[in-house]
């Protein structure tokens, strides 16, 4: 009788995770209707990109910072957010290029698509979707998403290029993620939600932006390419194993090992913090970054979009994973 209750338990989290991430990937067809309608170009997508990167995610970062209470919070999870890129990047780079069977060029754009997640346009917004009263979760994402974009400017150019002169150098680390959370961290001091209620309500209204505006985004990459093409490359499936399922595996070994061997404390909060920022598909900028290296970028897209798709039904696999050990 236990075993059943607890096995429905479980499958009821697995359900309620699969709806949000349903629901949350049924923002694509806005971006994908009017992208094949015509009625969004590529010049406007830029644009709608850039205001989600330097408006709409940086005020998501931000406002959901003032509800953490800082005083309260343990640095260890900040520390592990920040030293998990560094050690699971090279990993799964190094499994892509020992599972990944092609041509150089192709095996590139594999290995990238394969190791970069997509944390800031979906592993941010689903974070507040999914968890939306524990703020500390959004922390720990964004950190994981500013150290993983370093790795990404890094060792995604080397990977993409195969040569050293063309990485990205230390200022890379200034984004408006990481001048967002130093904000969010100093002002949270101040009280602002209480304090100064306008400033709160005008930096949440540009916030609500941040989950539309991505899902439109990807919604119109999906619309470029014919959706039959999609699933005829047996490689994205492989690409999308590493990606959607070895990557937060390894990170759920590496946080069982903490929480069981050792006194420092894993809490939910940090461990769904990091199954968001390694089980979410391959960081979206992936075809236009193959572009400029002189890779095949609609290929490279291809990859993204498969496990993009494959990430609605991974998810919420992983999502049981994480819930029933944490």
């Amino acid at each position: 009788m236990y075993k059943s209750l607890i096995n429905y338990s479980l499958g009821g989290v697995a359900m309620d995770a699969f709806y949000i991430v349903l629901l949350f990937m049924a923002l694509l067809l806005p971006g994908f209707i009017l992208g094949k309608a015509k009625l969004l170009q590529e010049g406007a997508m830029i644009s709608f990109s850039n205001v989600l990167m330097y408006v709409a995610m940086p005020f998501l970062v931000f406002v959901k910072l003032l509800d953490v209470d800082f005083k309260e919070l343990d640095w260890f999870p900040l520390l592990l957010s920040a030293t998990l890129p560094i050690l699971l990047s090279p990993l799964l780079a190094w499994l892509g290029k020992i599972c990944c069977k092609n041509e150089p060029q192709k095996k590139r754009a594999q290995i990238f698509c394969a190791t970069f997640p997509n944390c800031g346009f979906l592993g941010i917004p689903l974070a507040a979707v999914m968890f939306p009263t524990q703020a500390e979760i959004i922390l720990y994402v964004s950190v994981f998403n500013v150290v993983s974009t370093f790795l990404l400017l890094t060792l995604g150019v080397y990977i993409l290029s195969g040569e050293r002169k063309n990485i990205l150098a230390w200022k890379t680390l200034i984004s408006p993620i990481s001048i967002a959370i130093l904000l969010g961290v100093a002002i949270s001091f101040l009280h602002v939600k209480e304090n100064a209620p306008v400033i709160y309500t005008f930096a949440n209204t540009l916030a609500q932006l941040c989950t539309p505006l991505s899902m439109i985004s990807l919604g119109f990459e999906l619309s470029k390419i014919p959706f039959l093409q999609l699933w005829k490359h047996k490689e994205a499936y492989l690409v999308s194993i590493i990606k959607l399922l070895l990557s937060p595996l390894c990170a759920f070994l590496i946080l069982l090992f903490f929480k069981c061997c050792t006194p420092l404390i894993v809490d939910g909060s940090l461990a769904f913090a990091i199954m968001l920022a390694t089980a979410t598909s391959t960081a979206a900028s992936a075809p236009a970054m193959a572009k400029k290296y002189a890779l095949d970028a609609e290929y490279t897209a291809t990859l993204t979009l498969v496990n993009t798709l494959l990430f609605t039904v991974t998810l919420p696999l992983v999502y049981l994973l994480f819930k029933a050990a944490f």
